[in-house]
């Protein structure tokens, strides 16, 4: 990999290897997360994933960030389903951020509307996370939680034939931004920063489900 993308890659290797290896997401691969506390994580995806969705539907007229922002992506209802399926018809109720997402979520509020910078780079943390190491995560909760296709929809991409291609085009779309230097700069400043907000989740749901539980059955 060369130019844009590769630069993003790298920047971002660190905060990406941290978030993929917090204790609380390698705990829930390996069933010492009670049930209650993938349910838990699956509600604050939702409040993040209506914001940076809503960014979305603003950005989709953008000439610099319009081709990022592709329905084909969205999360939202397949979450919706999931926790229709954790919690039952009351799931709403559940879906209150912890302090960690509510402030994750104000920064999409706050830049992703407005800026194509913030929304590419939040954009980019999100989705191609999702398309490559959440493909891994989503087999394996769906195996050790017992859940099969129920309640993992967010883990699959049924309106993407191929996510390694579908991977390359994004790359693509990076290499070939127009933006100025500074902008650049921004980005990837801001793709560090996602990193960092999503893992202050992994870390404040970890708190509240402990590493000294028995695992899941």
């Amino acid at each position: 990999m060369t130019g844009f993308a590769a630069r993003l890659r790298q920047a971002t290797m660190s905060e990406h290897r941290d978030a993929e290896t917090r204790g609380f997401i390698a705990r829930l691969i390996g069933g010492t997360v009670p049930p209650a506390g993938f349910a838990a994580l699956t509600a604050q995806y939702l409040i993040v994933y209506r914001e940076l969705e809503a960014a979305a539907v603003t950005m989709r007229g953008n000439p610099v960030a319009g081709d990022f922002a592709d329905p084909a992506l969205s999360r939202v209802a397949a979450l919706e389903s999931d926790l229709a399926h954790l919690y039952g018809p009351d799931w709403e109720a559940h879906v209150e951020p912890v302090a960690a997402t509510r402030r994750y979520a104000e920064r999409l509020r706050e830049h992703c509307h407005t800026s194509p910078a913030h929304f590419v780079a939040h954009h980019y943390v999100r989705y191609l996370g999702d398309l490559s190491g959440g493909q891994l995560v989503g087999r394996e909760v769906a195996a050790t939680y017992g859940l099969d296709r129920r309640g993992t929809a967010f883990y699959r991409f049924d309106r993407i034939a191929d996510p390694k291609a579908y991977k390359a085009v994004y790359r693509a779309r990076l290499d070939a931004l127009e933006l100025s230097p500074g902008e650049l700069d921004v980005l990837v400043n801001e793709s560090r920063l996602a990193f960092t907000l999503n893992a202050a989740v992994f870390q404040e749901l970890g708190t509240t489900y402990p590493g000294n539980l028995v695992p899941a059955a």
